[in-house]
Order: C-alpha cells, then structure tokens, then sequence
C-alpha cells in the first residue's frame, strides 16, 4: 500500500490568525498545508467590480506573496498548497475568472508553493495557461470538483475523473456529500476502479464529505486517494478529522506504509520476449497492485505503434521518450512496471528506478527468446527481421551484464512458471517490508 499523504487547511480571517495557525500547525506531522485564500478577509472584500488592473488589487497581490513566504518558511519542509474556492463551488470567491486566474498565477510565481488547486468550472484557455505556467515554474496542479448537495452514481463519478484528468492537471481531486451508505461505497469503488484503468499516472484525492463520509478519509491507501485532509483547529469542509485521529486509524488499519516496505514501486526488466507483460498480469491479479505497461504508455501517449516511432523519429528518440515515461511514475504509486527491453540500458533509467522501488530481472537464454519471437517478430523493431540465435545471442550478450547489474533481484526464469516467478517476486517483497 502507498502512502497517504494528510493535508491540513489554513483557514484564518486575517494575517494575525494565520500566523497562529502557522504555529501549531508547524508542530505536527503533516504533510501539506493548504491556504485556502478564499477564506480570508482579503478575499471576502472584494467587490464584484473589481478589475486585475486596480491598484487594491496590486496590494492583495503583495500581501499574497508576503502570506506565502511566511508559510514557506515557518512549515520546516512542508508542502504548501494555495486554494480559492469560488462561490460555485462552495467557497467565499468572488466568480470573476479574469482576478481568479491573475491571483493563482502570483501565487506559482512566487515560488513559495508546491500546488495550486484549479476548480473544473474555470474557462478551458484560462486553465491551460495556468497550468502551463505552473509546469513552467515546477509546480504541481489539482484539477478539483466539489458536489456539497449529492453524490452520483460509480460510473458518472468516474465520468468526472475522465474530464478533470482531460484538463492536464498532476493531481485529480473530487469531493461529494452522500446522503445514503451507498454513496459512500460508490466513491470508493470509482476511485478504485479509475486508478487501476489510469495506471498509477494521476494522484488522486477523493473523498465523500460529511460524518457519513469519514471512512473515505482514512482508506485511502486500500482505494486509491494518494491525499486526504485532516484538521488542526478549525475545519474547511464538513466531515474532516483531528490530524491525530486521522493517523491513528491510518496506522491501526496498517495503511500507512513505512520507508524501505513495499510500497515503492516493482520494476520488471528484461529482453524482448523474457515474459515482463505476463508476469506482470500475474502480479498484479495476485497483490492488487496497479500495472503499468511502459510501452503500451508510449503508444497511447504518441499515438502510433512503437514501430513507427522508431521508423519517423529513430532509436535515439524513442530512448528518450522512455526516459520521460519513467520520470512521470510517482514513486510513491506502488505500481508494477513492465519495462521496456532496452530502458535499463540507460544510466538515468537505471537510477530512477533504483531511487522508486526494488528492480527484478527475469532472465532468459537466447534458445527461449526465439521460441518465444517466431510468431511475433514483426512487433519488435529491434530485431527488424533478425531472428535468429546468432543475433539475439549477440544482442542478449551485451545487454545481460547491464540488465545484471540494474536488477537488485535476478530470477532465471526459462524454467520457471509465471505462477513460480510471482512466487519469488512476492517472496522477496515480504522478506522485505
């Protein structure tokens, strides 16, 4: 199980009752402290008619990066994110998108925040620019939607994943009141099933609001919301927790994962043919894992075979395109990674992963590869009609050592079932955590 990271928000009037929240909260365990904006006096005083270019609005600005960089500095590491929570949504915001987008943009260029929160409701161009300007300044976006009144069915819930994952953000948020147990149930399910069909490459925070809807706070690990939000002090949502509660019912359902266990992620290594996709399968049906398919992450995000970007962009390229794909894996996901067969020959590939989580190899002989190649070899770009044992033999002789010295576990695996391989693989996961 990955670990959840606890958001606590800061939810003072004024500058005077920020800074004693800074205080205490800077004391706990906490792991991101929101600033929700919107909650302030400097946001509930503007007026409807304000423009960006007033000179009220050059102060707030002001005072927002002042804010920000008392926040930075007191929160000894913390992550800050910055939130304003419209009126459509539930928040103290004035609807005026134009002074929407012109605070949120000070805020990433401040360089005091690690997130910003974008509602769904903001204006498609209005979005992209700051979330291309945030991915410009290195900071991480939430595309977030809240329903205060209901809670719809499993599959409409994942309608809405679909479409705040199609704004471009890092992170995809959605909170909603249920009014019936079933509710609740239907949250966790569309959280569960999205992140298995997202392949680990959104976080998620999801969570079903109210008393109602508490156990959504602490499961996370078990369903899939990578945050949730606890409280110190005040609370910014109905149904919120004291931070304390909230890792204590973490750590008695064993859902806080610890440094070192088994929640990084698994990567699977090996040449063309050595079985990665199907005992990867295998895994994943028998520890619940996430499965993320490198190549077929390529294909999708290129939109063309692995054949074709060889043929239109060359080798070279398409190395680098695999070294993009591993950077966007979160550590943290506790995904299984079926790796390209020439990803571990770069050193950067060969670090990250290292950094990430615990590295197999399942070795095969050059006899097993092409048993396995005769009917498929037109799908291997690689080989471009080089199947034969003295080619493979060749081409598996200079990648072994490196394939080797990657792996912190080797299985030689040409005798082996997949059922035998995921038995050591699980195996050697739990001697570890």
């Amino acid at each position: 199980m990955h670990r959840v990271k606890v958001i606590v928000p800061i939810t003072g009037k004024d500058e005077d009752s920020i800074k004693k929240e800074v205080r205490v909260i800077s004391g706990t365990d906490v792991d991101v402290v929101e600033w929700r904006f919107d909650l302030t006096e400097m946001a509930a005083g503007l007026s409807s008619d304000v423009k960006p270019v007033d000179t009220v609005v050059k102060s707030l600005c002001e005072k927002v990066r002042d804010i920000l960089k008392l926040l930075k500095e007191s929160m000894h590491g913390k992550e800050i994110l910055f939130t304003i929570r419209t009126k459509k949504q539930g928040g103290e915001f004035p609807n005026q998108p134009e002074l929407y987008e012109m605070i949120v943009g000070e805020a990433v260029k401040s360089g005091y925040v690690d997130y910003v929160d974008i509602e769904d409701t903001t204006e498609q161009n209005a979005s992209e620019r700051i979330i291309g300007f945030a991915r410009k300044n290195k900071v991480r976006t939430i595309a977030s939607f809240h329903d205060f009144d209901a809670t719809p069915e499993g599959s409409e819930i994942i309608r809405k994943f679909e479409k705040l994952r199609d704004m471009g953000a890092d992170i995809i948020k959605t909170a909603y009141m249920p009014v019936k147990p079933v509710d609740v149930a239907a949250l966790l399910y569309a959280t569960a099933r999205f992140k298995e069909e997202d392949q680990g490459r959104h976080e998620l925070i999801t969570m079903s609001m109210g008393d109602l809807g508490r156990v959504s706070r602490v499961s996370g690990a078990v369903f899939g919301s990578d945050y949730t939000f606890a409280a110190v002090g005040e609370t910014s949502a109905p149904g919120q927790m004291p931070i304390a509660t909230v890792r204590e019912i973490m750590k008695a359902l064993d859902m806080e994962s610890t440094e070192g266990g088994n929640s990084g992620n698994l990567y699977l290594i090996g040449f063309m043919a050595s079985g990665k996709s199907t005992v990867s399968a295998k895994l994943s049906e028998r520890t619940g894992k996430p499965v993320f398919e490198m190549d077929q992450y390529i294909v999708d995000k290129m939109g063309m075979s692995i054949a074709e970007i060889f043929e239109k962009f060359g080798e070279d390229r398409f190395r680098e395109i695999e070294t993009e794909t591993l950077s966007e894996i979160r550590p943290d996901s506790g995904a299984i990674i079926s790796t390209g067969g020439g990803a571990p020959m770069r050193a950067d590939n060969r670090k990250a992963m290292h950094e990430q989580g615990k590295v197999f190899y399942l070795s095969v002989r050059p006899e097993t590869v092409i048993k396995r190649l005769s009917v498929n070899q037109t799908e291997r770009p690689v080989l471009a009609g080089h199947v034969d044992i003295n080619y493979v033999t060749d081409l598996l002789g200079k990648r072994d050592p490196i394939y080797r010295k990657a792996a912190d576990v080797i299985l030689e695996t040409d005798d082996m079932t997949v059922d035998e391989i995921c038995d050591e693989i699980i195996r050697n996961i739990e001697s570890c955590s």
